[in-house]
């Protein structure tokens, strides 16, 4: 209705409830605005900081032989335990139980390392050489580790790169076969100045007949020291034999004369600085 349709009466109370209106509306929105700068002057209303992300604890991890690691197999893959266990032992693990999981367990994962509270850091440093392991905690005591391979299992994480052996660090039997009685004692006393360790010295107990100068024997592990001995020792042959661990055998032949000069054996090499392994124990957000 225009002002012109309406009565005085009527236009008169139109224009009153608008200035009403302002008197109200006005002060309350400046009212409003101060507080407001207040508040964020106070800082009432500033958002609060972001928490800070939770940070996994660094520590030692545990002996590798300090534990024990039963495999499980949850595959349905024949062998598949035995494999795992095996590439667990090379790496120094101590292996105890080898068997298939009850038919109940269905894990996709590659495997599934379980622990009790006290084997926590053992658990991570074995799911360290499982590419996707996951963890489960149980209430078993005591630090040993039960992995269960999954279906996902594919392979453990690559070996590191072998160091080369120092003499100190290798274990070496001296065999005689010649009919030079005390032969073996004279050069397991030789070795022994060059910094090797010295075991059984005696009669070549496979009572074998050498013509050169003489056979070192090595297992599957020992290769590295067999190389390492073959430099101090002219013309030896290398024989790799059924035998677990590093001990050689340095067993003596008949055209044995003396130890390679000292001078003429090629310097070690260099060693890395150690590093102390570690594992990183995921952190508990509140």
């Amino acid at each position: 209705m225009k002002d012109e349709d309406r009565t005085p009466t009527q236009v008169w109370r139109t224009h009153r409830l608008r200035q009403i209106m302002l008197f109200v509306t006005i002060p309350g929105v400046l009212l409003g605005t101060a507080s407001m700068t207040a508040a964020y002057s106070s800082g009432w209303m500033t958002p609060a900081p972001p928490k800070a992300a939770c940070q996994p604890t660094v520590v030692p991890a545990p002996a590798r032989g300090s534990f024990t690691v039963n495999v499980m197999n949850a595959t349905g893959v024949d062998g598949t335990a035995a494999k795992v266990a095996t590439g667990l032992a090379k790496r120094t693990f101590k292996v105890g139980g080898i068997s298939n999981a009850p038919e109940s367990w269905y894990v996709t994962q590659s495997a599934v390392v379980h622990h009790g509270p006290a084997g926590l850091d053992q658990a991570l440093l074995v799911a360290s050489q499982i590419p996707g392991a996951k963890l489960f905690a149980d209430v078993r005591k005591g630090t040993s580790v039960d992995v269960v391979v999954g279906i996902g299992y594919q392979d453990l994480v690559a070996m590191p790169e072998r160091l080369k052996p120092i003499p100190s660090e290798v274990s070496v039997n001296v065999y005689n076969t010649t009919y030079k009685t005390g032969l073996a004692k004279v050069v397991a006393d030789d070795v022994k100045a060059r910094g090797f360790k010295i075991k059984d010295v005696s009669n070549d107990p496979l009572q074998t007949m050498q013509l050169g100068t003489a056979v070192i024997r090595y297992g599957e592990d020992g290769d590295l020291a067999a190389a390492l001995l073959k430099q101090h020792v002219p013309g030896a042959e290398l024989l790799k034999i059924d035998r677990k661990g590093t001990r050689l055998d340095l067993v003596i032949g008949n055209a044995y004369t003396e130890l390679v000069p000292e001078a003429d054996v090629p310097p070690l090499p260099e060693r890395p600085k150690d590093v102390v392994p570690t594992v990183s124990r995921p952190c508990k957000d509140s």
